[in-house]
C-alpha cells in the first residue's frame, strides 16, 4: 500500500513536469511556423488547459500502478542494481520508455528536447526516485 501511495506522490510530481514542459513545447509548435494540423482547430489557450486539467489525474493513475507494479516486482524479482533497490523494474521502466518516447522524437522533431526532458523524467522519477520513496 505505501508503495501506491509513494506512486501517486511521483505521478503529481510528474504531472507537474508533464504541464511545465508540454507548455513550453505547445508555445513552440505554435509560434515557430504555425500550429501543427492538429492543433488549427484547438487555440493553444484551450489545449492547454485541457492538458492540465487532464494530466494530474491521469498522472496519479500512471503513479499508482507504478506502484503496484513495483510492489510486484520486489515480490517476484528482488535484487539491487543500477542504484536502484531493485534493478528488474529499473530496466522495465528505462526500456518502455525508450519504446514510448521514440515515436515522439520522431514525430515532434522541432520539440525534440521537450519529449527528452519528459522521458529523462520519468525514468529518473519512477526508475529511481519511485523504488526509494517507496521503502
Amino acid at each position: 500500500m505505501s508503495s501506491m501511495i509513494a506512486g501517486a506522490g511521483v505521478g503529481l510530481l510528474m504531472a507537474s513536469i508533464f504541464v511545465s514542459a508540454g507548455a513550453v513545447m505547445l508555445f513552440v509548435l505554435s509560434k515557430e511556423t504555425g500550429p501543427p494540423p492538429i492543433m488549427e482547430r484547438l487555440s493553444p489557450i484551450r489545449a492547454a488547459l485541457s492538458g492540465v486539467a487532464a494530466a494530474y489525474p491521469a498522472w496519479g493513475i500512471i503513479g499508482v500502478v507504478m506502484g503496484l507494479l513495483y510492489e510486484i516486482s520486489v515480490e517476484q524479482a528482488p535484487g539491487a542494481g543500477m542504484g536502484s533497490p531493485n534493478l528488474v523494474f529499473t530496466l522495465s521502466v528505462l526500456l518502455i520508455t525508450v519504446m514510448m518516447a521514440a515515436p515522439f522524437v520522431v514525430l515532434l522533431r522541432r520539440v525534440a528536447a521537450g519529449v527528452l526532458v519528459m522521458a529523462l523524467s520519468f525514468i529518473a522519477l519512477f526508475g529511481w526516485f519511485l523504488p526509494f520513496f517507496a521503502r
